[in-house]
């Protein structure tokens, strides 16, 4: 075998051992690891399995047909896998329930034919490899714009959870084309796609560590008597409280006050606001006064208005804080957001 046949080797083998190894991590490093986590981890086994599948494809001429066609099979999950993958990493609420199974369908039909083949070699040729990567592309492109949709009046999300959506979704964007303008013509070796599978897998998994966006929130309240059902319900009064009331505009508002407004300790709403939105009471508070700023600048009518007293009247008590907490929420600063605003 030549040098670079080895490298190759080498890469795509480690790139599929380290996706696995990942996945197996996410599935098993704790009990309560997040839905979201979970539905990665499936995705990454499953990826795992695929990508192995390529590269004994590309070094050996005598894999059988049916090990071929269930890998092209593999194709029909990943789809629906990576769909609720960032709808649960975005929906905190996120439950699988009856009609989620129903994405799996396709996977499932052409599991079952092609355990039996059922389907030649000759059905993939003409038709069926083409409608599988189509199929996975969809939901990208499905879950691309969900999320472009939902974010842009949604300000809960951290500005390096956001960066990681967007990283990941241009992943798997490449991992996609990697395989189908091979399709097209053959004008790139069928390994380029296990080769960008390993290369993308390595820079998300360390950026993704690196930046901890797949930890867990930190347990601080094991010894809490507050469970899950009280700390969702006083949740929703605090932020029914803050729609109904705008108390957030107030620049005095403490935790202290918002507790007592709701009938609750301050330990209790801390706690609801962290395990619910994994951000802490200023977080979250701030928040509101950025979405309220966003209007308010992107508005015809507070045209004449400076960005310091827009600042102000939303709750802010300094320009630095406002300036500080809308770069970290909108990853603009609040002069490029309006400029950007009234251009549309």
């Amino acid at each position: 075998m030549k040098v670079e046949h080895i490298l190759t080797l080498l890469i795509c083998g480690l790139g599929v051992f380290h996706g696995f190894f990942l996945g197996i991590y996410l599935l098993v490093k704790n009990t309560s690891s997040s839905l979201s986590n979970r539905i990665l981890a499936i995705l990454l086994l499953f990826f795992g399995l695929r990508i192995g599948k390529s590269i004994f494809l590309y070094f050996t001429t005598d894999l059988d047909f049916i090990f071929i066609s269930l890998g092209l099979t593999l194709i029909l999950i990943f789809g629906p896998l990576f769909y609720f993958y960032v709808r649960s990493y975005v929906l905190k609420d996120f439950k699988i329930n009856k009609k989620v199974y129903f994405h799996g369908l396709p996977f499932v039909i052409f599991l079952v034919l092609n355990s039996f083949s059922l389907l030649d070699r000759e059905f993939y040729l003409s038709f069926g490899v083409y409608a599988i990567y189509l199929h996975f592309f969809a939901y990208i492109m499905v879950s691309f714009i969900w999320k472009n949709s939902y974010l842009k009046n949604d300000d809960h999300l951290s500005n390096l959870k956001r960066k990681w959506l967007h990283y990941i979704h241009i992943g798997i964007l490449l991992i996609w084309a990697s395989y189908f303008v091979f399709l097209l013509g053959e004008f790139i070796p069928y390994i380029i796609g296990p080769l960008t599978y390993s290369v993308t897998v390595y820079f998300l998994s360390l950026w993704a560590i690196n930046n901890k966006v797949l930890v867990e929130v930190e347990k601080k309240y094991q010894t809490s008597n507050l469970d899950s059902a009280e700390s969702n319900e006083i949740f929703k009064k605090l932020e029914s409280y803050f729609l109904t009331d705008k108390a957030y505009l107030n620049p005095d508002v403490k935790l202290q006050m918002v507790a007592s407004q709701l009938n609750v300790t301050s330990h209790a709403l801390s706690q609801s606001v962290n395990e619910n939105c994994e951000q802490n009471f200023q977080q979250y508070l701030n928040s509101f006064r950025i979405k309220e700023a966003k209007q308010k600048l992107s508005s015809i009518d507070s045209k004449k208005l400076t960005i310091s007293s827009i600042a102000y009247d939303c709750g802010f008590n300094s320009i630095s804080a406002f300036n500080t907490a809308f770069k970290n929420l909108v990853n603009q600063t609040p002069s490029q957001f309006r400029k950007a605003a009234t251009n549309q």
